[in-house]
């Protein structure tokens, strides 16, 4: 069995592209398909523009500033890290092809926003460019459980 690919997504512009590739023919080596996963992915790039608008803390301060330092500097998605909230997880069902165009419609409409922009609930509130590096480590961590096949082979496949 294949093992997790190691993704790197500056941003979102290079996650069509390889989802566009995953969707001739793959298969997954984690517990979601293909479709769940773009469903996942798409509803977070959602929620960072429709979720509670930042915030600002009553103090000035930021609890959540060291935290979110330390995630961003560390350069990629944890490992075995939780959906934090429900909606994020995907039904057993998910059309890969639906799905892909509802995560290119959330980068479309994340690309050209202006904010206000939600707090995520664990890195607290953050700018557009601090929300486009998330989701791109955040792809590039979901996206690595999917992988590849040649064409050749026939047919594209979920292997959970």
């Amino acid at each position: 069995m294949p093992e997790h690919r190691t993704l790197n997504f500056d941003g979102l512009d290079g996650v069509m592209p390889e989802v566009e590739r995953l969707l001739a023919a793959h298969e997954t080596i984690g517990r979601w398909t293909l479709g769940q996963i773009l469903y996942h992915l798409a509803v977070a790039v959602r929620l960072s523009m429709e979720g509670k608008p930042n915030a600002e803390p009553v103090d000035g301060r930021d609890p959540l500033r060291a935290h979110r330092r330390l995630f961003f500097r560390a350069g990629r998605f944890p490992e075995n890290t939780h959906p934090p909230l429900a909606i994020l997880i995907p039904p057993d069902s998910c059309d890969p092809n639906e799905q892909a165009e509802a995560l290119r419609e959330a980068i479309r409409r994340f690309e050209n926003g202006d904010g206000p922009f939600a707090s995520h609930p664990m890195l607290g509130a953050m700018s557009k460019t601090e929300w486009a590096k998330f989701h791109g480590l955040h792809c590039a961590h979901h996206l690595g459980f999917v992988v590849s096949r040649p064409i050749a082979d026939g047919l594209s496949s979920d292997v959970s």
